[in-house]
């Protein structure tokens, strides 16, 4: 079973996305360069109330570029990610993400950092995985076996909103992935 954004998410990506629209144009760069990073990091995964952190790693790569007469600079992100197995898991979830982003900068650098806030849209896939469980022999309670399943291949669509910190050419975000109008993950990939 997966849980649904609570009010307190939604109010949040809600104060996010007025935020950035409130943002003053004066603060955005004014750079019309096209820029890319190659990133890594944690991505934990809230699935069904079991959290996997521990040897998660998530690697991808970001473009930063200008859409004509738009006036924030937009990030197109390509992300992959693994989890190690857990809680009955006999194989790794491996995910796959596209995302695409508006990033306001809401306040000038400050000694060499400068704070930004995005959000935008974007799909998810996780890979087919092997789940191992215990099932009772022959109705007996007393005795179990154990049975693998292949769960199949599931896609999603999200909203995604966070805030990062660039540092000179480097930068550290945290975003937070909610499904819409689809069953998938709620992702908070650092």
């Amino acid at each position: 079973m997966r849980k649904r954004a609570n009010g307190t998410t939604m109010l949040a990506a809600a104060l996010l996305s007025g935020t950035l629209v409130a943002t003053p144009l004066a603060a955005q760069s004014t750079d019309t360069t096209t820029h890319w990073s190659l990133f890594g990091g944690s991505a934990p995964v809230d699935d069904g109330g079991l959290t996997y952190i521990a040897h998660n790693v998530e690697l991808g790569g970001s473009a930063d570029f200008r859409l004509g007469r738009f006036p924030l600079p937009l990030r197109a992100s390509l992300t992959f990610s693994q989890m190690q197995p857990r809680y009955g898991l006999s194989s790794a979830l491996k995910f796959g993400t596209l995302s695409f982003d508006a990033v306001g900068h809401p306040l000038p650098k400050v000694l060499g950092a400068k704070l930004y806030l995005l959000g935008g849209l974007g799909v998810g896939t996780r890979a087919a995985y092997t789940e191992s469980g215990l099932v009772p022999m022959n109705g007996d309670l007393t005795e179990f076996q154990t049975v693998a399943r292949t769960r199949a291949r599931q896609s999603w669509a999200f909203v995604e909103g966070g805030t990062g910190l660039e540092l000179g050419h480097a930068f550290i975000q945290w975003k937070l992935q909610i499904p819409v109008a689809s069953n998938g993950y709620v992702r908070a990939p650092v």
